[in-house]
């Protein structure tokens, strides 16, 4: 395979031009910044009003969970609704939740249950928002750019992460209740750019083609059509072994990132080191996002996916040999620089090729399908640790990349544009 992603044109693509396009990213960036920024403040609020860190710590279990729950029929809401009006509703939704956790903040200590409560609702609107973005993303941006628009879409939120701690620190100073009031303000600013970025729908459908997987007379419809998703992958081989690839990836980040926090943040000045490599981690994401288009026009798909564990296992093979934190540090950092690449390489390859009418439920489907394995990815690194040294437990990391490298080779041709993939219910038949 020489080509990596089945796009109408290979010209340098110019969204600059295009004020949909850049409406939905300024509003998107700056609600990823607030985001961040109450991703690092709610914590340090909630110890500050006197929880204990493991009532704290499980602000980010209630997140997972939210996300594991909801990202399914959040599919299918995109397919079904129109996605204006859901993108809308979500920013308000976070717009409201954000905005009394301010209030209540600025009034009193912030108990538990409504840090929970927030977060239950904000996130739920997230999952919600995320498919009927992408839905929409791939109406107002041509075929030939999607390429860019998707790899300025992951800059975004790596520019968010290098900026928002900084913010959050200097609005907390201020008042504990700034950083919550500055994000509720950029989801009414996100819901402004959505509104007058995105014309309503009139007609209430993207197509009159038959859905793929739609239900048969008879059987049970709503549980049929939120499986749409997970049949369209069963019967597309190369949408199935990727999402098995970056279902590995994700967990040995996961794991990476974990081990060297525990394992470099223990050691003399480890701390400074684990601040400094998770900065440079961000850096290096933002430049391997902005240099997606590049790869998409001049590096093989199965190639684009090998490089990131490749790279990665051959840095931290260098650390287990040399007993270098630096190397260590490098694999991580690596990995934050080509995984970017590959992600949306694939995102780009799914938003051309899998029909729109069912395009939400598959893009979740798939979603959820790579990052399953991702919450083990913390206990096996704290398990390596209490048992290995750092440079033993570098070894296993790089032969685990190693491996995981040999699984694009053998990756199948991505499918053709719009073409449907056979759903084993229907013996390959849409109905």
């Amino acid at each position: 395979m020489t080509a990596t992603v089945p796009l109408d044109t290979v010209e340098t693509p110019r969204l600059g031009r295009n004020r949909a396009f850049r409406l939905l990213w300024i509003g998107q960036a700056l609600s990823d910044f607030g985001s961040s920024m109450t991703f690092v403040v709610l914590p340090l609020v909630l110890l500050a009003a006197g929880c204990s860190p493991t009532a704290a710590a499980t602000i980010g279990t209630a997140s997972l969970v939210v996300a594991l729950v909801t990202r399914i029929p959040a599919g299918y809401l995109s397919d079904r609704c129109d996605q204006r009006t859901l993108m809308l509703l979500c920013d308000l939704v976070r717009m409201t939740a954000v905005g009394v956790l301010a209030g209540w903040v600025l009034l009193r200590p912030l108990p538990i249950t409504a840090a929970l409560a927030a977060v239950i609702v904000s996130d739920a609107a997230l999952e919600v928002f995320r498919p009927a973005q992408n839905t929409v993303l791939r109406r107002v941006v041509p075929a030939g750019q999607l390429g860019t628009a998707m790899s300025l879409n992951q800059a975004r939120a790596y520019g968010a992460d290098i900026a928002a701690p900084a913010a959050a620190g200097l609005l907390l100073s201020l008042s504990p209740s700034v950083p919550f009031a500055v994000d509720a303000l950029t989801f009414g600013v996100s819901a402004l750019c959505v509104a007058v970025a995105v014309r309503a729908r009139r007609d209430g459908r993207r197509s009159t083609r038959p859905e793929t997987g739609a239900a048969r007379p008879g059987g049970p419809r709503l549980r049929t059509e939120l499986a749409a998703g997970w049949r369209y992958l069963v019967g597309d081989r190369f949408m199935r072994c990727s999402a098995g690839y970056f279902a590995g990836l994700n967990v040995a980040f996961s794991a990476l990132a974990f081990a060297l926090i525990l394992g470099v943040g223990r050691l003399p000045g480890g701390a400074v080191m684990v601040g400094t490599a998770m900065s440079a981690a961000a850096v290096v994401g933002l430049a391997g996002s902005l240099l997606t288009p590049l790869f998409q026009r001049h590096v093989p798909l199965k190639a684009t996916l090998a490089a990131a564990p490749a790279l990665g296992a051959a840095l931290l093979a260098l650390a287990w040999s040399s007993g270098s934190t630096v190397a260590f540090v490098g694999g991580f950092c690596a990995l934050c620089l080509l995984t970017p690449v590959g992600t949306a390489t694939f995102a780009t390859i799914m938003a051309v090729a899998v029909p729109e009418e069912i395009y939400g439920r598959v893009s979740t489907t798939s979603s959820l399908l790579a990052q399953l394995l991702q919450p083990f990815g913390p206990l096996a690194a704290g398990l390596l640790l209490a048992r290995l040294s750092l440079p033993a437990t570098a070894a296993l990391f790089a032969v685990a990349l190693a491996l995981l490298a040999g699984v694009p080779l053998v990756l199948p041709v991505p499918p053709r544009p719009g073409t449907p993939a056979q759903d084993p219910a229907q013996n390959g038949s849409p109905s």
